[in-house]
């Protein structure tokens, strides 16, 4: 018999197996087949069947059977049938079951081995096993499956069922065979992973419940739950690289046959259905845990020992990612068939997701994040692996219906499941029943009495819409809390390597930071690993580029006149910016994380080095995001969240091509591709507009939203300005806002440039005023600790001084970072629209901000400023020097201006500008000299001019003060709710940043402010009294 041939290769394995096959010895089955002439046709028959039986089963009752040339082969005489039968010497089909049997139930089986004078036994044949003894016995016959014989194919039907009877009565009366695991021998079938064994496996499963007797699946399940168990077991012993290879077709094989996927589906039900952690506890949770990540916040992380080696890293990545691939690719193939095992697998399956999903809802809250390793989350939840394994397995499931970012079959997904409340959820198909309490895009409608209204539901949902809304809530908890959870390490990580750079010499403190900074890299390197598998970060691409347009199309169509049966959009309609239809009510279903999944990838694709790939660009996701971006960016009647506004503006600075923050740059292809979008895309002139709505829209919402905060989320937008710049198209948008703002300048609505600029002042002067005392404060601290000052303090003493030095490093860094982004924007718009900058309700405050800072660079008091490793801090005095002459220059053509920085009696002294011209020869700006010279003689002669005025108007009365700012009011008004007389000037420049009477907080815009005509006319009289009075003792001199 030739080695493939061979029926023992699989069992014995191949040295065995050669052994056998070259032995000439051997039996041919073939052979026992012969036709001998001299016999009967019965006779023939019975030993044709009795030659069958003893080369497949390996037990005779003939004792003399092995008498003869073939002395090597080794059969079990079975003694007490053989008595029975007498004298009968061969097996027949009627005898097969009782022989079969009894040779299962010998206790003693080397005992019966003919011939008796055997030293080494063949295992086949003396094989205690009963499911291996009889899966090798199924091999034999295999063999003579294709014969043409009747007789030989009755007999092999006949051999066949007693083999799986058999089987199913181990399995039903485990108690007849003492001393048999009938669950470590299911499992050892399963080891094979071979098609052999596997369906040897089911077809026993298949006889077992044929007969469909009452309470068979319970013996089944009786039978299986302690194989899946095992297989749980195992997988719990594993990690992700050395899981062995039979566990996954294995939970397939479970998942194929309806009876099984039955019993496994019950096995991943949690124990404790009200902590989300239970579902980790089951063969399925068990491979989905199975991860780069920690399984549970107490254990270690399993790799990356050395996470400063970029080729062992490079190395272990490539591992971890090939076997992610691997497992989820695997899991996918088991949801599938799950899925199409028949409407009530698939229901079960649908609801064990979503109540999953439900259950650890808590690992996506804020808290949660931002709690590091140990939470109370992490102890009620499943791992991150978990959850980005299982979104991977559902991004698969979802790519059907998002080969392109347009495909028709996503626009069946109706936006309006996240509205079904749970009561009606079982009713309409809804299988994740806690969206109902998500926030969505816009809130639901109120009633007269502040009561929500109920939100558009359909009366069915599909499985797409399922698969789509359970794909971007498993996104959700799982890849946005992981980037969430990179990006802080990342953060944590740069201050712990600083950290040890400031410690310096202090070497009892080097080495628990060194620990700790080692700690915080493998860290890191394993959540970016777990981030960035290919082919997850690949159809993640797809989703969300189909999301895009989805989200982009429900968007831009108006209410239905009447409720529908669905709400999916079903079609593509064209897009039109700005978009003039009110928004629709089905953006008050979409949960809000649909949207902020999109910019989870995208800004984590640039914040990560690795994570940017020309494929996903070209996959189609920039061209349709940037659409999304300009939709709901610049609007709050589409998305109320102004953080979640805010984060789409960080969105459209991730798509920039390459720009100095990147860590690593883009390549050449991929960043030309990104500078071809802000120059191609239909609705790119709308970005300006929006960026300054967005801009805006954080300070003005009326929502909470911290003062830090705000300033992290207006640095991406100085960025995409500054691109924007650099184009012609996009600063002729510029301009032509400012010169609507130029001519509304006192509209009701204040224009959104005027807006604009106004909170850049107000950024500036915050940003720089913070920057300026933490860099004083530096320097006392750095002072104190070169002169030693700091050695006498005790260790503890010392480290709190290293570490306050180190905060206010990281604060004096964002400062000025932020401050020199938002004076270099400043520069840009004083030069390209001063007369936005010179109208009475701004030009004092921009003439006030520039003497202060001037005067702190330039003045007496600039060497406090001075500190070691200014580049460290990013200060950068000279620049902001230049730039500060530069707006000097750029405005000082304007007599207001110039008027405006004469009154500053603050921080302005004719002293101011030959300081700063004496700055500017040492850092390089000499050419602003000559024209600085114009501006300050030009403010001089107002200077002059303004003191006598001063002195003129020194003892007004007290009603005619600006209740504010203690100034002389030229054009008084009153407000209407306060009743409150202010000058219009100062109200026009606090409705810019808050639309509200200063003195009640009632809501104020400018056509509600009355001209108080009667004190207006007083005022200037009593000024033109003023004047003739000086007047009339000089005319008396003369």
């Amino acid at each position: 018999m030739s080695e493939p041939n061979n029926p023992f290769a699989g069992l014995l394995g191949v040295s065995e197996a050669k052994a056998t096959s070259n032995n000439t010895n051997y039996v041919n089955p073939d052979a026992s087949l012969q036709e001998n002439p001299k016999k009967s046709q019965e006779d023939e028959d019975a030993e044709i069947i009795n030659n069958i039986v003893e080369n497949v089963f390996h037990f005779t009752i003939n004792a003399n059977a092995l008498k003869g040339p073939q002395n090597n082969r080794q059969l079990i005489f079975l003694e007490e049938l053989a008595e029975a039968m007498k004298p009968r010497i061969h097996i027949d089909l009627e005898a097969l079951e009782q022989a079969l049997f009894e040779r299962l139930l010998l206790p003693d089986i080397e005992l019966c081995v003919i011939p008796k004078n055997n030293k080494v036994f063949q295992e086949h044949v003396v094989q205690k096993q009963v499911f291996s003894y009889l899966f090798s016995s199924i091999q034999t016959l295999q063999c003579y499956e294709n014969h043409s014989s009747n007789v030989v194919k009755n007999g092999v039907q006949k051999m066949r069922e007693l083999i799986f009877r058999n089987a199913v009565t181990a399995l039903k009366q485990p108690a007849l065979f003492e001393g048999q695991d009938f669950t470590a021998q299911l499992v050892e079938l399963l080891k094979h992973v071979d098609p052999q064994s596997h369906a040897f496996f089911i077809d026993i499963v298949k006889a077992f419940v044929i007969d469909g007797e009452d309470g068979v699946q319970e013996q089944l399940r009786d039978t299986m739950v302690p194989v899946l168990q095992m297989l749980h077991a195992e997988v719990n012993k594993s990690n992700i690289i050395n899981l062995p290879i039979y566990i996954l077709p294995s939970i397939h094989i479970f998942a194929s046959h309806p009876n099984l996927a039955q019993i496994l589906i019950e096995t991943c039900e949690p124990k404790n259905k009200s902590n989300g952690r239970f579902y980790q506890d089951s063969v399925i949770g068990a491979l989905l845990s199975l991860s780069v990540l920690p399984k549970t916040s107490s254990s270690f992380h399993q790799f990356f020992d050395n996470p400063m080696d970029q080729s062992a890293i490079s190395l272990m990545e490539t591992s971890i990612w090939n076997a992610s691939s691997h497992l989820t690719n695997n899991l996918h193939k088991i949801f599938l068939t799950l899925l199409k095992g028949g409407p009530q697998m698939r229901n079960r399956l649908l609801s064990w997701i979503g109540n999953c999903l439900k259950m650890n809802v808590a690992k996506g809250k804020l808290w949660n994040v931002q709690a590091g390793e140990v939470s109370a989350a992490t102890l009620s939840c499943v791992s991150d692996g978990f959850m980005l394994n299982l979104g991977a397995v559902l991004l698969h499931l979802c790519q059907p219906f998002c080969t392109t970012a347009d495909d028709p079959k996503s626009l069946k997904i109706d936006p309006t499941y996240g509205a079904v409340p749970p009561e009606e959820c079982e009713a309409k198909s809804v299988h994740l029943d806690c969206l109902h309490s998500e926030t969505s895009l816009l809130p639901s409608r109120e009633d007269e009495n502040n009561q929500s209204l109920k939100r558009p539901t359909a009366d069915t949902y599909n499985f797409v819409t399922e698969c789509f809304f359970m794909t971007q809530k498993c996104i959700d908890l799982g890849v946005r809390v992981c980037a969430e959870k990179l990006y802080r390490c990342g953060q944590e990580l740069g201050r712990a390597q600083r950290a040890m750079a400031d410690v310096g010499g202090a070497h009892h403190l080097l080495e628990p930071m060194r620990q700790r900074t080692h700690h915080l890299m493998t860290k890191f390197v394993s959540l970016r690993c777990a981030l960035l598998e290919s082919e997850m970060l690949a159809n993640l691409n797809r989703l969300q580029a189909t999301t895009c347009t989805w989200l982009v199309q429900v968007a831009v169509r108006p209410d239905p006149a009447a409720p529908q049966a669905n709400y999916a959009p079903t079609n593509i309609v064209p897009v039109e910016m700005p978009i003039r239809t009110p928004p629709p009510d089905t953006l008050r279903c979409i949960p809000e994380f649909v949207l902020e999944n999109i910019v989870v990838l995208i800004t984590m694709a640039r914040r990560t080095v690795g994570a940017i790939t020309e494929e996903a660009d070209v996959a189609g996701l920039l061209q349709p995001a940037l659409t999304l971006v300009l939709t709901f960016m610049g609007d709050s009647g589409r998305t109320y969240n102004p953080h979640l506004r805010a984060r789409l503006a960080e969105c459209l600075e991730a798509m920039l091509p390459n720009h100095p923050d990147d860590q690593q740059p883009l390549n050449s292809l991929a960043s030309f591709y990104r500078e071809q979008l802000f120059k191609e895309h239909p609705h790119r002139l709308q970005l300006v507009p929006c960026l300054l709505d967005v801009f805006v829209g954080i300070e003005m919402t009326g929502q909470s939203v911290a003062f830090e905060q705000k300033f992290n989320y207006r640095r991406p937008m100085y960025l995409v300005m500054d691109f924007l710049w650099t184009m012609e198209e996009h600063r002729d948008v510029f301009t032509r806002l400012a010169k609507e703002a130029e001519a509304n300048m006192e509209a009701v609505h204040p224009p959104i440039f005027l807006r604009f600029v106004n909170l850049l002042i107000n950024d500036a002067i915050y940003l720089l005023d913070e920057a300026l005392g933490n860099m004083a404060q530096i320097r006392t601290m750095q002072t104190a600790q070169e002169s030693g000052g700091w050695a006498n303090l005790t260790p503890q003493e010392r480290e709190q001084n290293f570490g306050n030095l180190s905060h206010i490093g990281m604060l004096a860094r964002f400062d000025n970072i932020l401050g020199r982004d938002t004076i270099r924007t400043l520069v840009r718009l004083t030069a390209h629209a001063p007369y936005v900058f010179c109208h009475p309700t701004l030009v004092e405050r921009i003439a006030s901000m520039l003497n202060y800072f001037l005067l702190h660079l330039v003045g007496p008091n600039k060497k406090n400023l001075k500190v070691k490793d200014m580049k460290e801090f990013e200060f950068d005095p000279a620049t902001t020097v230049l730039d500060i002459c530069r707006m000097y220059v750029e405005l000082g053509s304007s007599q207001r201006f110039c008027a405006a920085v004469s009154d500053d009696g603050r921080s302005y002294s004719p002293q101011l500008f030959t300081l700063a011209e004496a700055v500017l020869v040492r850092i390089g700006g000499g050419s602003l000299i000559g024209s600085l010279q114009e501006v300050a003689q030009r403010v001089a002669t107002l200077a002059e001019q303004r003191q006598r005025d001063e002195e003129i108007l020194a003892n007004a009365p007290e009603e005619f003060l600006d209740p504010i700012m203690s100034t002389l009011m030229l054009d008084p008004v009153t407000l209407p709710s306060s009743r409150t007389t202010i000058d219009r000037t100062t109200i026009a420049r606090h409705l810019l940043s808050d639309q509200s009477d200063p003195f009640n907080r009632s809501p104020l815009s400018m056509d509600q402010v009355k001209s108080n005509v009667e004190l207006k006319e007083k005022i200037h009289a009593w000024i033109a009294e003023q004047r003739q009075k000086i007047a009339q003792p000089r005319t008396s001199d003369t």
